[in-house]
């Protein structure tokens, strides 16, 4: 695992995109990635539920396993070798953190052939060796979810219309939306 002294800031964060405005394919996996983060951290195997969730999609035989095959080793490789701090919510959080929001501008890139920026984008938190590594992972979550119908959107960084989160998130009274 990666020692935290070694792990760099990233730039400071972009606009925070809220979860309720995810396509299905990108609410897929940022549920993934957030469920194997907390069985991670409560010392549980996470692949038992990833598979269960990836089930529900219809695209074909074996494509649960793959897909929970990859996110785990996606996400161990990023324990194990990140060089940048990665920002995760919780499975409450109303927002996407940006190392989700980093992993879902991969895949996006990767479902659309673009696989130089999309190891540009991977390269952002891991060391080369496990950039190239981590691509592959990336690369086989597009193919099994554009199979299944869910190409994920290539996101600018500025949404003008999230301006209801500012106000939100300056509320002092008790919210639906945070925990």
């Amino acid at each position: 695992m990666a020692h935290p002294a070694h792990l760099r800031m990233q730039k400071p964060s972009s606009p925070r995109i809220p979860v309720c405005r995810l396509t299905t394919g990108e609410a897929l996996i940022v549920w993934a990635i957030r469920h194997w983060v907390q069985s991670v951290r409560a010392r549980l195997d996470p692949r038992d539920l990833l598979a269960r969730g990836f089930a529900t999609l219809e695209a074909g035989d074996g494509a649960a396993q793959e897909l929970t095959q990859s996110v785990d080793r996606l996400l161990m490789l990023t324990l194990e070798q990140a060089v940048s701090v990665r920002d995760v919510g919780c499975v409450r959080c109303p927002t996407l953190g940006d190392g989700e929001r980093d992993v879902l501008t991969a895949i996006a890139l990767a479902q659309r052939g673009r696989r130089e920026r999309a190891l540009e984008q991977v390269r952002t938190w891991l060391p080369e060796v496990a950039t190239r590594i981590a691509y592959g992972e990336i690369a086989l979550l597009g193919r099994v979810l554009q199979t299944a119908g869910l190409t994920l959107p290539l996101r600018s960084d500025g949404l003008e219309d999230i301006w209801w989160m500012d106000s939100l998130a300056g509320h002092q009274g008790p919210s639906a939306l945070f925990h």
